[in-house]
């Protein structure tokens, strides 16, 4: 694993080995922490339903970017 290719999605660390997508997460102070493995067949069909869903994942971006906004605005003033 490269350290370039660790990236973090939510609460969860993620990286690619040998093929398999691995995620991780554990929070601080808790003993356990949340492992999963998804291998490349799975890895691309999730991959997939992202993709089938790229325009509402846009759209949800787009309703967060402009709340941000909205909040930032209302803060300032």
């Amino acid at each position: 694993m490269m350290n370039q290719d660790l990236m973090k999605i939510g609460r969860y660390r993620s990286w690619m080995e040998n093929g398999t997508l691995k995620l991780y997460s554990h929070a601080v102070g808790d003993d356990s922490g949340i492992f999963c493995s998804l291998d490349a067949e799975e890895a691309r069909g999730l991959l997939e339903l992202l993709s089938r869903h790229r325009d509402d994942i846009d759209h949800a971006l787009a309703i967060n970017e402009r709340d941000r906004a909205a909040q930032r605005r209302a803060i300032r003033h």
